[in-house]
């Protein structure tokens, strides 16, 4: 239960990120996060965040990420 839990934590980060961007209207939150956590990503050594929501503080880490690549910091 703790993953889903992780993840629906970071379904609503996703959403708050949406709203403040603009007119989220059209834009599935969950899908993309889903889609999002089984690719590779660069700044998590390639790995998948789905696998490393298996870790300790993993919410944090990837909530981190999230609101570093929104803010333009890996520009």
């Amino acid at each position: 239960m703790a993953l889903e839990d992780d993840i629906n934590t970071l379904t609503v980060i996703v959403g708050k990120m949406v709203n403040e961007a603009g007119d989220p209207s059209g834009f599935d939150v969950r899908s993309w996060l889903d889609h999002w956590l089984m690719e590779e990503v660069p700044a998590l050594g390639n790995r998948r965040p789905l696998d490393v929501l298996l870790e300790p503080n993993a919410v944090e880490m990837l909530s981190s990420l999230l609101l570093r690549a929104q803010s333009g910091a890996f520009s």
